[in-house]
């Protein structure tokens, strides 16, 4: 019986990580406008790169906890659906290390994102406190056009 216990306790301290308690970041970000390069023919068309960077929150009005920076690119149109599809990838930047982020967002009618759009994406990877995070984060446009980002991660997996 004891050797039952010792394996027990000896899978669990080897596999701690497995075993590991999600974590949350919820924060508020500034959404300054953006630098776009226009690949041509006017509209979205393959190429087209949006850039943003801002700071974010705690809370909407709260202190500036870090910055933001992102990437969009035009991937793919579908003409037919009326669908424009980007690739973005995401770093926030905090004081103590950085979540990356990559995500597709299909946009329907060729409208950019506004007020009340939703989308979820991958958590990649990150540095210092953030090395070897893995998850997901949700993003959200609030009214006012400011974002909602709720972070969702496992570190050591």
């Amino acid at each position: 019986m004891k050797n039952l216990f010792f394996v027990v306790a000896l899978f669990i301290g080897l596999n701690n990580s497995a075993f590991a308690e999600a974590q949350q970041l919820v924060q508020y970000a500034d959404a300054p406008a953006h630098l776009s390069t226009d690949a041509k023919p006017e509209a979205p068309s393959l190429g087209d790169v949006r850039i943003r960077q801002g700071a974010f929150r705690t809370a909407v009005d709260g202190p500036v906890i870090g910055e933001y920076f992102a990437q969009s690119t035009v991937v793919s149109l579908n003409a037919a659906e009326k669908q424009v599809i980007m690739s973005e990838v995401i770093e926030s930047v905090y004081l103590d290390g950085s979540i990356y982020k990559m995500d597709v967002i299909v946009l329907n009618d060729g409208k950019m994102l506004d007020q009340g759009h939703k989308h979820v994406g991958a958590i990649v990877g990150g540095t210092g406190k953030y090395a070897g995070a893995r998850g997901s984060y949700e993003f959200e446009i609030l009214k006012g056009g400011s974002y909602k980002i709720t972070n969702t991660y496992w570190l050591g997996q």
